[in-house]
């Protein structure tokens, strides 16, 4: 079959489809519809709730990962200073 036929396939198969799903959306009962459309609102409401608590637990691990962070910075500066503290001791014993 040529590239040409199949394309015309497509889209004819396309249009059909998409006259279909226009058809039956246009013969829906207009109160369906504004059922449907109030589920979307609450499932869309919803994912936006669990997004909104998604998105504080996510603030709340940065904020403990910052706080391990800055503790662990602190320790490995006093764990420097303590070696510097233990080579002089150990310097001044030589020199003894």
């Amino acid at each position: 079959m040529s590239d040409s036929l199949k394309n015309l396939l497509k889209i004819g198969a396309l249009g059909a489809s998409m006259a279909f799903v226009v058809g039956c959306a246009s013969t829906a009962d207009d109160d369906e519809m504004a059922v449907m459309l109030e589920d979307a609102q609450a499932k869309a409401e919803e994912a936006l709730a669990v997004a909104n608590e998604a998105r504080d637990t996510a603030l709340d691990a940065e904020g403990t990962a910052n706080a391990a962070q800055y503790q662990a910075n602190r320790n490995s500066t006093r764990i420097d200073e303590l070696n510097e503290k233990i080579d002089r001791m150990f310097e001044r014993s030589m020199t003894k």
